[in-house]
Formats: C-alpha cells, sequence, structure tokens
C-alpha cells in the first residue's frame, strides 16, 4: 500500500510547479484571516491557488482595496485574493482552514455551512486543546463528545461533525501590525502539520496538505495529530500565561530568571498531563525556557489582550488543567497561574467562563 508520505509526494509533483505555480485548481477559503488565517492566505495565494479569505472590520476594508502584504525576513509578499465578511457570497469551496479563535468556533460553525459541501476538506488550526479531541479517544475522565470548557452548548461539534475535522497545529508566529499587513517572526519555515482524529488519510486531507506545501508551508500528515497538539501546547502553556502576565514577550519574559523557572515548572506539568493521556513527550525544557532560543514576539494570547480580544484560555491552560485533574495530576504551579489568568481577562472583560 502506497504511504501518506509517497501520497502527498506524488500529489504535490501534480499541483506544485515551477516558481510556485500550482496546475490543478483548488478552491481554499481560510475562515477568520487574522495573524495567522492572513499568513496563509496571502502563501496560498502568492502560489496560484484560488483563494478567499473571511474578515472583518478595518483589515477586511484593506485586504479588499489594496490586497495582503506579508512581511518575511526573506522579503515582502503582496497578495491579491477575494475578501468578504458573508460565506455565503463564496459558495462551496475543496477546503475551509479555520484559523478563528477557539471560542468563536460555535458561531463560526453556522456561518460557514455555505462553505461547505459533500466533499469540502475542514481544517481546524487553532491553539490549545482542539474541539475535537475527543472523538475516537479514549483517556481518563474524558467521554465521546464536545469538551465542556470549549463547546457547552455542542454548536461546534454538531455544526461541523468531529467525523469530518481535520486537525493542524500552528508553527508560525505571526502579527497584523496594521489593516491588511501582515508580519511573520518565523526563524524557521512554518508548519501546519495534519492529522485526521482517528488516524489515516484521507484523499481531501492528501490534496490540501499537497497544496500547503505548494505555498511553502510544511504540512505533513501525522498519524496521530494528538501528539502534535501536546508537543505545541507544551509551549504556549507556559508562554501564553507568562506572557499575558507579565506584558512581555516570551524572549523577555524568559529572561527573567523567576518567570523562567514559573514556566519551566508549568511545561514540566504539562508534559505529566500529556503522560496521563498516553503521550509520553521527550520535552527539553532547559532549551526551551532558555531566551535566545525565541524570537522577541508576543504570545497570540498577549496580543489579544493587547486588542482587546476575547482571550484563548480553555484551550491552552483550562482544558489540560481539567484533565489533569480528572487524571489525578498534580499540578501545584497550574493550579496559582490558571485563576490568576482567567482573573486577568475577566477584569479586561475578556474572558467568559
Amino acid at each position: 500500500m502506497e504511504t501518506c508520505e509517497h501520497c502527498l509526494a506524488r500529489f504535490v509533483r501534480r499541483v506544485g510547479g515551477v516558481n510556485g505555480e500550482v496546475h490543478e485548481a483548488m478552491r481554499i477559503c481560510v475562515f477568520g484571516a487574522g495573524a495567522v488565517g492572513s499568513f496563509l492566505a496571502a502563501r496560498l495565494a502568492a502560489a496560484g491557488l484560488d483563494v478567499a479569505a473571511v474578515a472583518r472590520g478595518p483589515h477586511l476594508a484593506a485586504i479588499q482595496a489594496d490586497g495582503l502584504q506579508l512581511e518575511e525576513a526573506a522579503g515582502t509578499i503582496h497578495a491579491r485574493l477575494t475578501a468578504t465578511d458573508d460565506p455565503s457570497a463564496l459558495g462551496p469551496q475543496d477546503a475551509v482552514i479555520f484559523t478563528t479563535k477557539a471560542h468563536s468556533l460555535g458561531t463560526a460553525a453556522a456561518l460557514a455551512q455555505p462553505l461547505i459541501g459533500l466533499e469540502t476538506a475542514l481544517v481546524f488550526a487553532q491553539n490549545g486543546i482542539p474541539w475535537w479531541y475527543a472523538h475516537g479517544f479514549a483517556a481518563p475522565g474524558l467521554d465521546e463528545g464536545p469538551l465542556p470548557l470549549l463547546d457547552p452548548d455542542r454548536a461546534i461539534w454538531d455544526g461541523f461533525r468531529p467525523e469530518r475535522a481535520i486537525g493542524a497545529v500552528i508553527h508560525s508566529p505571526n502579527t497584523i501590525v496594521a489593516p491588511g499587513v501582515v508580519r511573520n517572526a518565523a526563524n524557521r519555515p512554518a508548519g501546519l502539520p495534519l492529522g485526521e482524529p482517528k488516524g489515516g488519510a484521507s484523499p481531501t486531507t492528501v490534496k490540501i496538505a499537497a497544496a500547503l506545501e505548494a505555498a511553502g508551508v510544511r504540512a505533513p500528515i501525522l498519524p496521530d495529530i494528538r501528539r502534535e497538539v501536546w508537543s505545541k501546547l507544551i509551549l504556549n502553556i507556559a508562554g501564553a500565561p507568562g506572557c499575558s502576565l507579565t506584558g512581555a514577550s516570551v524572549r523577555g519574559m524568559l529572561e527573567d530568571p523567576g518567570v523562567s523557572a514559573l514556566s519551566a515548572a508549568i511545561m514540566a506539568e504539562g508534559v505529566a498531563v500529556a503522560a496521563a493521556h498516553g503521550f509520553l513527550l521527550d520535552v527539553d525544557i532547559a532549551a526551551n525556557t532558555d531566551p535566545t532560543r525565541w524570537p522577541d514576539h508576543k504570545s497570540s494570547m498577549l496580543q489579544d489582550l493587547e486588542a482587546g480580544r476575547l482571550m484563548e484560555i480553555d484551550p491552552i491552560v483550562g482544558c489540560p488543567h481539567a484533565f489533569a485533574k480528572a487524571a489525578g495530576v498534580p499540578t501545584p504551579t497550574l493550579d496559582i497561574v490558571l485563576p490568576l489568568l482567567r482573573q486577568r481577562a475577566r477584569t479586561a472583560g475578556l474572558y467568559s467562563a
């Protein structure tokens, strides 16, 4: 049987041409074109794909007027693409990449229906524990169905259906610096690993992975996407609270020995919770709390706090903390940091349990 890697390589050869040209038409919508979504939309458009974006506010107006500008270390990409705040104007897509914040997915499940046909690939690129996490997966205290902290009214679970989900993990630090302008602060190639909740690689997953690869975004199809979720989460579970409570960039907060030690303790607790769910992670905590290894980039949670947007506290910190309690894993540091973080967000009007 042909492996996922061989299948993907064959598909990339078929769609990816010289200088990013794509030979097979594919309609892709990036739903929620904020910092990450705008990065992906600009890259996909520059690769010659038929890409549209669902956005809002001044950022939408700027994209409609002048296109997207993506500032990277290697240069600036100027991309023209269709952008709207009305998904019904776009019609069914071959793939929809949801880059909205996790707390917006319930609303997105209703709004995005005009984009979704019978064969549409649904890719979910959010930070932290994903809404589909419990689909076909057993862990202490975990039942098949929506996670209460993320989807209390089942709007996401019932609106998208977990069997249609393709998980994605974001490895690309981006910031909107002005309407229509996004800056990428990466010191390595961008990645968006993909995986289906129950494993395997359907033709639609292979197709969207190939499109991302053609756009210069690494998109391996992983046999167990949850392991990748945890690997990324171990960094965010320390970085997001640390940045949000101190107001510093990731590098800036780690330059303080006390905050660095706090981050190391949170990472260790996250590793223990992952192990309780069956994921034994090889995490070099000392290396990951070394400030010289990190760009001077603010976490997305701090960006949301400063911009007055709801903060992704429960996917990144709340769910792992709840998992720990269900599994009997002690988390003395998170027990303190999570209430502080929630109260900081409540004070700013940016958190609702």
